[in-house]
């Protein structure tokens, strides 16, 4: 099988580019990116605590938001070993990894001080900042940092949505509550920018408004004045480097150079106790080369439980995928399709 596979990736690595080309600098910048071929997504929150679909599970009235928020007095993280993760990550050959460090719940993993925002330091059971030890792990490793950031707050005042029934307030009508909100996140990039100092940040949820309402071009230029190599992703009204298609091997090579596909090992992006439907490790492998034959990464999703520790199921596919990647790395790092 193993040999199989990689007669299947030196053919295909031998098709022809499709894709647009692109600019000397920005190839530059992408470099190491198109080199990495596979990331690791880590979706840890507080959802985690009762096993429920992330922030979906209030914003579609599954669950109140006052009961989604009591989970954050079980959000212990009592048995955190971010250097255990950094090594994990760095033994199944991710390259880089990506960590929710806000998702549309609004908690940040951060001692965040934008106003009115809800943290794991202050909020949370655990009193303490997961992110900046993880992050330092991380770059231990030699490994790059990638932030997931999501741009709805669903649990901020001047955002003022908590679930898909309740109707919005207009921004052209209120202004300046939305210039609050506005000056509220870009707070949060600049404090995640400076603190820790990211390789790539991956926005989420830019469809709840236009571009121009989220000053998305202010934002990159923010981003920009920390790192003028920072790469980020096409979930800012299409403002960023490379494109994210979800859970699905494109049918045709998307039509950005640069792409990487964002897989679950499961049906769920964060810990579901009851959900046992993950996929095998060869089943991966080859979500993997197929990736890797249209010019594309993959970015591989784990869901820690509550306490900081990571399903068995999930170190195993993890440790599985680290022995055939170490196996074939002359077939997988820095190659080009």
């Amino acid at each position: 099988m193993k040999k199989k596979l990689l007669a299947v990736l030196s053919c295909l690595f031998a098709l022809p580019t499709l894709a647009q080309d692109v600019k000397p600098a920005e190839s530059k910048k992408m470099e190491w990116f198109d080199d990495a071929k596979l990331g690791i997504f880590i979706h840890w929150r507080i959802y985690a605590v009762d096993g429920i679909s992330e922030s979906w599970s209030f914003f579609n009235n599954y669950i109140s938001h006052d009961n989604y928020l009591k989970q954050l007095d079980g959000f212990t993280a009592e048995k955190y070993n971010p250097q255990e993760w950094a090594s994990l990550i760095k033994e199944s050959g991710a390259k880089y990894t990506v960590i929710t460090s806000k998702h549309h719940d609004g908690i940040a993993l951060w001692d965040s001080k934008g106003k009115s925002g809800l943290t794991t330091v202050k909020d949370a059971m655990a009193k303490q900042d997961v992110l900046s030890p993880f992050v330092a792990a991380i770059k231990k490793q030699g490994l790059k940092t990638g932030l997931y950031y999501s741009l709805p707050d669903w649990s901020h005042p001047d955002y003022n949505i908590k679930t898909r029934t309740q109707k919005r307030y207009i921004v052209q009508e209120d202004t300046k509550r939305w210039g609050a909100f506005v000056d509220f996140y870009q707070t949060q990039l600049k404090e995640l920018s400076q603190q820790f100092k990211p390789d790539l940040l991956w926005f989420d949820g830019d469809w709840e408004h236009s571009s121009e309402e989220w000053k998305a071009e202010q934002s990159l230029a923010l981003l920009r004045k920390y790192n003028p190599n920072i790469i980020i992703n096409s979930r800012l009204n299409h403002h960023g480097d490379y494109e994210t298609p979800e859970q699905g091997i494109p049918v045709v090579r998307p039509q950005s150079r640069y792409w990487e596909l964002c897989y679950t090992m499961n049906d769920s992006w964060g810990y579901h106790p009851f959900d046992r439907k993950y996929k095998t490790p060869n089943m991966i492998i080859r979500t993997l080369v197929d990736c890797i034959s249209m010019g594309g990464n993959l970015l591989l999703d784990i869901g820690p439980k509550a306490d900081g520790t990571i399903p068995e199921e999930q170190v195993a596919i993890l440790k599985e995928l680290g022995t055939w990647t170490s196996k074939y790395k002359e077939a997988v790092y820095g190659t080009r399709a």
